[in-house]
C-alpha cells in the first residue's frame, strides 16, 4: 500500500466541531482526581487527557494503512470554496482511490442519463452473470449532500460492489449543495428508480449508499411511501443511519481517534447547507423518526465502525429498526473511521464490509415477499 492510500479518516463533509479538553499535568490527589471522568449535574461528562491504543484487532495491512495516514500528514489540505474543495477532492483524494478500485476489480462504466438524472452504470469487465441479468444496485455516494458528484464519488462505492458479486450498479449522481437544497436528492432518487420500475420488478432492486447517500437511501425509501410506489427488496445503510443528527458519544470522540482535524478549516465555516432548519422536522428526510414510516421500510443492513462520528446515528436506526419489527443486520467493525470501507481498497476489514453488503442483498433480492 502507498503512503498515497486514503485511511480512516472522516470525509471532509463528516467534519464535526468539537474540542477534546487537554488536562493540566498535576500531582498527588489532584491528579488521581483528573484520572477519572467527572459527571456535572446536568449529565454532561468531562474526560481528562489520554492516551488510546491502536485496536488489536486490525489486520497488518489496516495497521499499515493507519500509520501510514499519519506519515503523510493526513488528507489533503482542502481550502477556498466549495468548487475548489470539490477540485481537491476530486484530484488528490477520490480519484487516487477509484484507480485502486478500478484495478483490484476491472470494470465497464457507461455515464448516460435516467430520465435527465446523470447516472454512472458501473458492470463487471466480463459482464453481468446469469443470475444477476435480471437484478440491479442502485447507488448513492457520501459527501455530505456537498461532495461526491461529477461521478468519482458513486464509482468509489460501486466498483466493489459489481467487481465482488457481478451486480450492475446504477450510481446516481444527485443534485447538492450549494445548487440545490433538499429534496433536490430525494426527487433524482425517486426519478431514478420509477424509471427501473419499467425493466425490473421491485423485488429484483436493491439501494444502498454511504454516508449523505446512506442517509438519501433512508430518504428514497420514506418518499417511496409518500408516492405510492413499492420498496426495493432491500437497502444498506452504510456509514450513517436514518436519524436526524443530534449529541452522541460518537459525535464528541470519534473524529479524534482516527487522527483527523477535530476543529474545523475555515472553509468548513462556510460550507453549503444542502438542508434547512425546517427541513429537520420533516419525517421524510428523517425517518428514523416516524414509527409509521419505519414499519414499512424493507429488510435493512447497517454498516458503521466504532470510530464513525455517525455511529451513534446508525445505533438509534437500528434500534428503531427493531422496535419497529423490522428485519435488519447491524454490522460495526471495531477501530475504523467512517466511511473505511470505501476508502482502502487493499485492507481485507474493508472487503469484508462490501462482502456483508454482497451477501446481504444476496439473501434478499429475488425473493418473493410481502411488499408492504
Amino acid at each position: 500500500m502507498t503512503t498515497k492510500k486514503a485511511a480512516f479518516c472522516v470525509r471532509l463533509a463528516s467534519v464535526l466541531a468539537f474540542c477534546l479538553a487537554a488536562g493540566t499535568p498535576a500531582t498527588g490527589e489532584q491528579k488521581l482526581e483528573q484520572n477519572h471522568p467527572t459527571l456535572t449535574a446536568d449529565g454532561n461528562v468531562s474526560v481528562p487527557a489520554h492516551s488510546v491504543a491502536m485496536p488489536g484487532s486490525f489486520s497488518p495491512e489496516a495497521r499499515k494503512a493507519f500509520t501510514d495516514y499519519f506519515a503523510r500528514g493526513g488528507d489533503p489540505a482542502f481550502s477556498g470554496d466549495i468548487f475548489n474543495i470539490r477540485r481537491i477532492y476530486d484530484e488528490k483524494w477520490a480519484g487516487p482511490i477509484l484507480a485502486q478500485w478500478e484495478k483490484r476489480f476491472p470494470v465497464k462504466t457507461e455515464r448516460t442519463t435516467i430520465d435527465g438524472v446523470v447516472v454512472d452504470i458501473v458492470t463487471p469487465e466480463k459482464g453481468v452473470p446469469a443470475d444477476k441479468a435480471d437484478k440491479v444496485l442502485i447507488n448513492f455516494h457520501g459527501g455530505g449532500f456537498i461532495l461526491g458528484n461529477g461521478g468519482i464519488g458513486g464509482r468509489i462505492e460501486a466498483v466493489p460492489i459489481a467487481g465482488l458479486a457481478g451486480y450492475r450498479v446504477i450510481t446516481v449522481d444527485y443534485r447538492q449543495a450549494p445548487e440545490a437544497v433538499y429534496p433536490a436528492a430525494t426527487d433524482d432518487a425517486v426519478t431514478v428508480y420509477r424509471a427501473l420500475l419499467k425493466t425490473y420488478r421491485p423485488e429484483n432492486i436493491g439501494v444502498y449508499g454511504s454516508s449523505a447517500g446512506g442517509m438519501l437511501t433512508a430518504q428514497l425509501v420514506a418518499r417511496l411511501q409518500k408516492e405510492k410506489l413499492p420498496p426495493p427488496a432491500a437497502i444498506a445503510i452504510m456509514a450513517a443511519g436514518a436519524a436526524k443528527r443530534g449529541a452522541s458519544d460518537s459525535s464528541y470522540w470519534m473524529l479524534g481517534l482516527t487522527g483527523a482535524q477535530v476543529t474545523p478549516q475555515p472553509a468548513m465555516l462556510s460550507m453549503p447547507q444542502y438542508f434547512k432548519a425546517k427541513d429537520m422536522e420533516d419525517p421524510y428526510a428523517f425517518p428514523a423518526s416516524s414509527p409509521a414510516i419505519l414499519a414499512k421500510f424493507p429488510p435493512t443492513l447497517i454498516v458503521s465502525s466504532s470510530r464513525d462520528a455517525l455511529l451513534g446515528n446508525a445505533l438509534d436506526t437500528s434500534a428503531n429498526l427493531v422496535a419497529a419489527k423490522v428485519p435488519n443486520q447491524l454490522y460495526v467493525r471495531e477501530g475504523f473511521g467512517h466511511g473505511y470501507f470505501t476508502q482502502t481498497p487493499d485492507v481485507p476489514e474493508a472487503i469484508a464490509a462490501w462482502q456483508v453488503a454482497v451477501d446481504f442483498f444476496d439473501r434478499y433480492l429475488g425473493k418473493e415477499t410481502d411488499r408492504n
